[in-house]
Protein backbone atom coordinates (compact mmCIF):
# COMPACT_ATOMS: atom_id res chain seq x y z
CA UNK A 1 0.00 0.00 0.00
CA UNK A 2 1.36 3.47 -0.91
CA UNK A 3 2.25 5.57 2.12
CA UNK A 4 0.23 8.77 2.44
CA UNK A 5 2.00 12.07 3.06
CA UNK A 6 0.54 15.53 3.57
CA UNK A 7 1.69 18.37 1.30
CA UNK A 8 4.62 20.38 2.60
CA UNK A 9 2.41 23.38 3.44
CA UNK A 10 0.32 21.39 5.96
CA UNK A 11 2.19 22.48 9.09
CA UNK A 12 -0.59 22.14 11.67
CA UNK A 13 -4.15 20.97 12.26
CA UNK A 14 -5.66 24.10 10.71
CA UNK A 15 -3.72 23.57 7.48
CA UNK A 16 -4.54 19.84 7.50
CA UNK A 17 -8.24 20.72 7.89
CA UNK A 18 -7.90 22.98 4.84
CA UNK A 19 -6.34 20.11 2.93
CA UNK A 20 -9.14 17.66 3.79
CA UNK A 21 -11.82 20.24 2.98
CA UNK A 22 -10.53 20.47 -0.58
CA UNK A 23 -9.73 16.77 -0.95
CA UNK A 24 -13.15 15.55 0.29
CA UNK A 25 -14.81 17.77 -2.30
CA UNK A 26 -12.91 16.07 -5.13
CA UNK A 27 -14.30 12.57 -4.72
CA UNK A 28 -13.57 9.25 -3.01
CA UNK A 29 -10.49 8.93 -0.85
CA UNK A 30 -7.90 6.30 -1.60
CA UNK A 31 -7.32 3.65 1.08
CA UNK A 32 -4.15 5.37 2.42
CA UNK A 33 -5.95 8.74 2.43
CA UNK A 34 -8.95 7.27 4.26
CA UNK A 35 -6.69 5.84 6.98
CA UNK A 36 -4.86 9.17 7.35
CA UNK A 37 -8.14 11.10 7.46
CA UNK A 38 -9.60 8.91 10.21
CA UNK A 39 -6.36 9.04 12.19
CA UNK A 40 -6.33 12.83 12.00
CA UNK A 41 -9.99 13.07 13.07
CA UNK A 42 -9.37 10.94 16.15
CA UNK A 43 -6.12 12.65 17.12
CA UNK A 44 -7.78 15.82 18.47
CA UNK A 45 -11.42 16.44 19.55
CA UNK A 46 -11.23 19.91 17.98
CA UNK A 47 -10.41 18.58 14.51
CA UNK A 48 -14.08 18.04 13.62
CA UNK A 49 -14.77 21.73 14.25
CA UNK A 50 -11.69 22.69 12.26
CA UNK A 51 -12.88 20.57 9.33
CA UNK A 52 -16.39 22.04 9.47
CA UNK A 53 -14.95 25.54 9.43
CA UNK A 54 -12.57 24.74 6.54
CA UNK A 55 -15.40 23.19 4.51
CA UNK A 56 -17.50 26.32 5.09
CA UNK A 57 -14.67 28.39 3.67
CA UNK A 58 -14.13 26.11 0.69
CA UNK A 59 -17.84 25.84 -0.12
CA UNK A 60 -18.29 29.59 0.14
CA UNK A 61 -15.61 30.00 -2.50
CA UNK A 62 -17.27 27.41 -4.76
CA UNK A 63 -20.71 29.02 -4.36
CA UNK A 64 -19.29 32.40 -5.33
CA UNK A 65 -17.68 30.96 -8.45
CA UNK A 66 -20.78 28.97 -9.43
CA UNK A 67 -22.99 32.05 -8.98
CA UNK A 68 -20.64 34.21 -11.05
CA UNK A 69 -20.36 31.85 -14.04
CA UNK A 70 -23.56 29.82 -13.62
CA UNK A 71 -21.89 26.42 -13.47
CA UNK A 72 -24.04 23.72 -11.80
CA UNK A 73 -22.28 21.82 -9.05
CA UNK A 74 -23.16 18.23 -9.98
CA UNK A 75 -20.15 16.60 -8.39
CA UNK A 76 -20.86 13.93 -5.81
CA UNK A 77 -18.67 12.26 -3.23
CA UNK A 78 -19.26 8.87 -1.69
CA UNK A 79 -17.34 9.95 1.40
CA UNK A 80 -19.85 10.32 4.27
CA UNK A 81 -19.84 13.89 5.55
CA UNK A 82 -22.22 15.92 7.69
CA UNK A 83 -24.30 18.59 5.88
CA UNK A 84 -23.61 22.17 6.90
CA UNK A 85 -26.78 24.13 7.75
CA UNK A 86 -27.21 27.88 7.44
CA UNK A 87 -27.58 28.11 11.23
CA UNK A 88 -24.05 26.74 11.55
CA UNK A 89 -22.61 29.10 8.95
CA UNK A 90 -20.57 31.76 10.73
CA UNK A 91 -19.94 34.50 8.16
CA UNK A 92 -17.53 36.45 10.35
CA UNK A 93 -15.54 33.31 11.03
CA UNK A 94 -15.50 32.57 7.32
CA UNK A 95 -14.15 36.04 6.63
CA UNK A 96 -11.40 35.56 9.20
CA UNK A 97 -10.52 32.22 7.68
CA UNK A 98 -10.56 33.64 4.18
CA UNK A 99 -8.03 36.19 5.35
CA UNK A 100 -5.99 33.47 7.05
CA UNK A 101 -6.08 31.36 3.91
CA UNK A 102 -5.06 34.25 1.69
CA UNK A 103 -8.32 34.50 -0.27
CA UNK A 104 -8.81 38.06 1.02
CA UNK A 105 -6.22 40.82 1.32
CA UNK A 106 -4.61 40.62 4.74
CA UNK A 107 -4.23 36.87 4.80
CA UNK A 108 -0.84 35.31 5.21
CA UNK A 109 -1.79 31.69 4.58
CA UNK A 110 -3.31 29.77 1.69
CA UNK A 111 -5.32 26.76 0.75
CA UNK A 112 -3.16 23.90 -0.54
CA UNK A 113 -2.05 25.06 -3.98
CA UNK A 114 -3.30 28.65 -3.61
CA UNK A 115 -1.11 31.77 -3.46
CA UNK A 116 -1.43 34.28 -0.66
CA UNK A 117 -3.25 37.46 -1.63
CA UNK A 118 -0.38 39.45 -0.12
CA UNK A 119 2.13 38.08 -2.60
CA UNK A 120 2.94 40.46 -5.41
CA UNK A 121 2.86 37.57 -7.88
CA UNK A 122 -0.91 37.23 -7.49
CA UNK A 123 -1.98 40.39 -9.43
CA UNK A 124 0.82 39.78 -11.94
CA UNK A 125 -0.41 36.21 -12.49
CA UNK A 126 -4.00 37.43 -12.85
CA UNK A 127 -3.02 40.15 -15.34
CA UNK A 128 -0.93 37.76 -17.43
CA UNK A 129 -3.75 35.20 -17.41
CA UNK A 130 -6.28 37.80 -18.57
CA UNK A 131 -3.92 38.92 -21.34
CA UNK A 132 -3.46 35.28 -22.40
CA UNK A 133 -7.21 34.72 -22.56
CA UNK A 134 -7.78 37.94 -24.51
CA UNK A 135 -4.95 37.05 -26.86
CA UNK A 136 -6.37 33.60 -27.50
CA UNK A 137 -9.82 35.06 -28.14
CA UNK A 138 -8.40 37.63 -30.56
CA UNK A 139 -6.29 35.00 -32.32
CA UNK A 140 -9.27 32.68 -32.85
CA UNK A 141 -11.52 35.55 -33.91
CA UNK A 142 -9.22 36.58 -36.77
CA UNK A 143 -8.15 33.16 -38.03
CA UNK A 144 -8.83 32.66 -41.77
CA UNK A 145 -11.65 30.33 -42.71
CA UNK A 146 -10.42 26.74 -43.30
CA UNK A 147 -11.15 24.76 -46.45
CA UNK A 148 -11.18 21.44 -44.63
CA UNK A 149 -11.94 20.59 -41.00
CA UNK A 150 -11.45 17.18 -39.40
CA UNK A 151 -14.17 16.08 -37.00
CA UNK A 152 -13.37 16.19 -33.29
CA UNK A 153 -13.61 12.43 -33.12
CA UNK A 154 -10.90 9.82 -32.56
CA UNK A 155 -12.22 7.75 -35.48
CA UNK A 156 -11.42 10.52 -37.99
CA UNK A 157 -7.74 9.51 -38.04
CA UNK A 158 -8.46 6.58 -40.35
CA UNK A 159 -10.06 8.78 -43.03
CA UNK A 160 -7.91 9.32 -46.13
CA UNK A 161 -8.37 12.54 -48.08
CA UNK A 162 -7.54 12.32 -51.78
CA UNK A 163 -6.19 15.67 -52.97
CA UNK A 164 -6.57 16.99 -56.55
CA UNK A 165 -2.91 16.25 -57.38
CA UNK A 166 -3.17 12.60 -56.29
CA UNK A 167 -1.58 13.13 -52.86
CA UNK A 168 -3.15 11.35 -49.88
CA UNK A 169 -3.64 13.01 -46.51
CA UNK A 170 -4.65 11.96 -42.99
CA UNK A 171 -5.77 14.48 -40.34
CA UNK A 172 -5.70 14.51 -36.54
CA UNK A 173 -9.00 15.23 -34.74
CA UNK A 174 -9.99 18.89 -34.90
CA UNK A 175 -7.42 19.83 -37.57
CA UNK A 176 -8.22 22.90 -39.68
CA UNK A 177 -6.39 23.51 -42.95
CA UNK A 178 -6.48 25.77 -45.97
CA UNK A 179 -5.76 24.43 -49.47
CA UNK A 180 -4.56 26.47 -52.46
CA UNK A 181 -3.35 24.55 -55.53
CA UNK A 182 -2.17 26.61 -58.52
CA UNK A 183 -0.18 25.95 -61.69
CA UNK A 184 3.05 26.69 -59.83
CA UNK A 185 2.60 25.48 -56.25
CA UNK A 186 0.54 23.18 -54.10
CA UNK A 187 -0.03 25.04 -50.83
CA UNK A 188 -1.53 23.66 -47.62
CA UNK A 189 -1.81 25.89 -44.55
CA UNK A 190 -2.17 24.16 -41.18
CA UNK A 191 -4.23 26.67 -39.21
CA UNK A 192 -4.46 24.32 -36.24
CA UNK A 193 -3.81 20.61 -35.94
CA UNK A 194 -1.74 17.96 -37.62
CA UNK A 195 -1.58 16.05 -40.91
CA UNK A 196 0.32 13.17 -42.44
CA UNK A 197 0.67 13.38 -46.22
CA UNK A 198 1.95 11.10 -48.95
CA UNK A 199 2.98 13.61 -51.59
CA UNK A 200 2.35 12.80 -55.25
CA UNK A 201 5.53 13.54 -57.18
CA UNK A 202 5.41 16.67 -59.33
CA UNK A 203 8.82 18.32 -59.87
CA UNK A 204 7.20 21.36 -61.46
CA UNK A 205 4.86 22.02 -58.53
CA UNK A 206 6.43 21.53 -55.09
CA UNK A 207 4.01 20.90 -52.26
CA UNK A 208 4.35 23.40 -49.42
CA UNK A 209 2.89 23.07 -45.94
CA UNK A 210 2.75 26.37 -44.04
CA UNK A 211 2.71 26.48 -40.22
CA UNK A 212 3.10 29.87 -38.54
CA UNK A 213 6.25 31.31 -40.12
CA UNK A 214 7.72 27.95 -41.10
CA UNK A 215 7.20 26.17 -44.41
CA UNK A 216 7.92 22.52 -45.22
CA UNK A 217 8.50 21.93 -48.94
CA UNK A 218 8.52 18.52 -50.69
CA UNK A 219 8.26 17.13 -54.20
CA UNK A 220 7.53 13.45 -53.65
CA UNK A 221 7.77 12.20 -50.07
CA UNK A 222 5.80 11.27 -46.96
CA UNK A 223 5.87 13.33 -43.77
CA UNK A 224 3.80 14.72 -40.94
CA UNK A 225 3.35 18.40 -40.13
CA UNK A 226 1.56 19.89 -37.17
CA UNK A 227 0.89 23.04 -35.21
CA UNK A 228 -0.52 22.41 -31.76
CA UNK A 229 -0.35 24.76 -28.78
CA UNK A 230 1.91 27.15 -30.69
CA UNK A 231 4.48 24.41 -31.38
CA UNK A 232 5.36 23.56 -34.99
CA UNK A 233 6.61 20.03 -35.76
CA UNK A 234 7.73 18.18 -38.93
CA UNK A 235 8.65 14.48 -39.08
CA UNK A 236 9.78 12.71 -42.27
CA UNK A 237 9.13 9.04 -43.00
CA UNK A 238 10.20 8.97 -46.69
CA UNK A 239 12.26 11.20 -48.97
CA UNK A 240 13.41 14.70 -48.04
CA UNK A 241 11.67 17.85 -46.82
CA UNK A 242 13.14 21.36 -46.87
CA UNK A 243 12.34 23.69 -43.97
CA UNK A 244 12.46 27.44 -44.39
CA UNK A 245 11.15 30.59 -42.80
CA UNK A 246 9.81 33.49 -44.81
CA UNK A 247 13.35 34.71 -45.45
CA UNK A 248 15.78 31.90 -44.57
CA UNK A 249 16.42 28.26 -45.45
CA UNK A 250 16.53 26.42 -42.12
CA UNK A 251 17.27 22.74 -42.73
CA UNK A 252 16.80 19.70 -44.96
CA UNK A 253 15.22 16.70 -43.24
CA UNK A 254 15.67 13.16 -44.55
CA UNK A 255 13.72 10.02 -43.63
CA UNK A 256 13.85 9.35 -39.89
CA UNK A 257 14.53 12.97 -38.95
CA UNK A 258 12.25 15.31 -37.03
CA UNK A 259 12.31 19.02 -36.26
CA UNK A 260 10.15 21.20 -34.07
CA UNK A 261 10.01 24.84 -33.21
CA UNK A 262 9.25 26.02 -29.69
CA UNK A 263 7.28 29.12 -28.71
CA UNK A 264 10.49 31.17 -28.67
CA UNK A 265 11.18 30.26 -32.30
CA UNK A 266 14.17 28.03 -31.54
CA UNK A 267 14.51 24.99 -33.80
CA UNK A 268 15.23 21.51 -32.42
CA UNK A 269 16.18 18.28 -34.21
CA UNK A 270 16.06 14.57 -33.41
CA UNK A 271 16.25 11.14 -35.03
CA UNK A 272 13.25 8.82 -34.89
CA UNK A 273 11.99 5.53 -36.30
CA UNK A 274 10.25 6.28 -39.63
CA UNK A 275 7.74 3.53 -38.87
CA UNK A 276 6.61 5.41 -35.75
CA UNK A 277 5.85 8.72 -37.43
CA UNK A 278 2.23 9.83 -37.03
CA UNK A 279 1.18 6.80 -34.93
CA UNK A 280 -2.08 8.63 -34.22
CA UNK A 281 -3.32 7.14 -37.51
CA UNK A 282 -3.58 3.88 -35.55
CA UNK A 283 -5.22 5.46 -32.52
CA UNK A 284 -2.31 6.41 -30.24
CA UNK A 285 -0.06 9.36 -29.61
CA UNK A 286 3.45 8.14 -28.86
CA UNK A 287 5.52 11.09 -27.70
CA UNK A 288 9.01 11.68 -26.38
CA UNK A 289 9.99 14.93 -24.67
CA UNK A 290 7.01 16.73 -26.19
CA UNK A 291 6.13 20.14 -24.67
CA UNK A 292 3.04 19.64 -22.53
CA UNK A 293 1.29 22.57 -24.27
CA UNK A 294 1.58 20.69 -27.55
CA UNK A 295 -0.01 17.56 -26.10
CA UNK A 296 -2.77 19.59 -24.44
CA UNK A 297 -3.45 21.10 -27.86
CA UNK A 298 -3.93 17.63 -29.32
CA UNK A 299 -6.29 16.66 -26.49
CA UNK A 300 -8.39 19.81 -26.80
CA UNK A 301 -10.63 18.81 -29.77
CA UNK A 302 -11.43 15.50 -28.06
CA UNK A 303 -12.42 17.28 -24.84
CA UNK A 304 -15.05 19.66 -26.18
CA UNK A 305 -12.51 22.11 -27.65
CA UNK A 306 -11.32 23.22 -24.23
CA UNK A 307 -8.53 25.79 -24.42
CA UNK A 308 -5.67 25.02 -22.02
CA UNK A 309 -3.61 27.95 -20.77
CA UNK A 310 -0.46 27.29 -18.78
CA UNK A 311 0.17 29.41 -15.69
CA UNK A 312 2.91 31.87 -16.83
CA UNK A 313 4.78 31.04 -13.62
CA UNK A 314 4.84 27.34 -14.49
CA UNK A 315 8.15 26.22 -15.97
CA UNK A 316 8.58 24.31 -19.21
CA UNK A 317 7.33 20.71 -18.95
CA UNK A 318 8.05 17.96 -21.49
CA UNK A 319 6.13 14.69 -21.70
CA UNK A 320 7.01 11.17 -22.80
CA UNK A 321 4.51 8.35 -23.08
CA UNK A 322 1.77 6.62 -25.07
CA UNK A 323 -1.81 7.89 -24.99
CA UNK A 324 -5.04 6.42 -26.36
CA UNK A 325 -6.99 8.86 -28.56
CA UNK A 326 -10.27 7.26 -27.49
CA UNK A 327 -9.58 8.10 -23.81
CA UNK A 328 -8.62 11.80 -23.78
CA UNK A 329 -9.98 12.44 -20.27
CA UNK A 330 -7.85 9.62 -18.88
CA UNK A 331 -4.77 10.99 -20.65
CA UNK A 332 -5.48 14.48 -19.32
CA UNK A 333 -5.97 13.23 -15.78
CA UNK A 334 -2.80 11.16 -15.95
CA UNK A 335 -0.80 14.22 -17.04
CA UNK A 336 -2.10 16.32 -14.16
CA UNK A 337 -1.27 13.62 -11.62
CA UNK A 338 2.12 12.74 -13.09
CA UNK A 339 3.38 16.32 -13.07
CA UNK A 340 1.65 17.58 -9.91
CA UNK A 341 -0.68 19.94 -11.77
CA UNK A 342 -4.19 21.20 -11.21
CA UNK A 343 -6.65 23.12 -13.39
CA UNK A 344 -9.28 25.80 -12.91
CA UNK A 345 -12.19 26.26 -15.31
CA UNK A 346 -13.17 29.70 -16.62
CA UNK A 347 -16.16 30.78 -18.73
CA UNK A 348 -15.71 30.29 -22.47
CA UNK A 349 -14.09 26.86 -22.28
CA UNK A 350 -10.74 27.94 -20.80
CA UNK A 351 -8.72 25.92 -18.28
CA UNK A 352 -5.77 27.42 -16.43
CA UNK A 353 -3.08 24.84 -15.64
CA UNK A 354 -0.89 25.44 -12.61
CA UNK A 355 1.05 23.64 -9.90
CA UNK A 356 -0.89 22.09 -7.03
Amino acid sequence: MTEFRYPEDCNGNDQIADFWAVRLDQGDLTAPEDMAFKAWQSSDPENEKRLTRARQVWHSMEFAVAEAIDIPDDRASNTPTRDITMDEFDSEAVRRDLERLGALEGGGGRLPGMRSAKRRARPVWALMTILCLLGLWGYSAFQPEPDLIAASDANVVTSIHELPDGSRMWMEPGTRIGIDFTDHYRDISVLDGGIFIEVAKDANRPLRVHMNRMTATAVGTAFSASKWGGHVRVEVSEGTVDLESRTTKLARLTAGRASWQDEDGDLHFAAMDPARIAPWREGRWIVKDMPIDELFGRLSPLMGDETFVRDPMLGEITVSGSFDLTKPDSAYGALLVAYGLTDRAFPGGFRIISRK
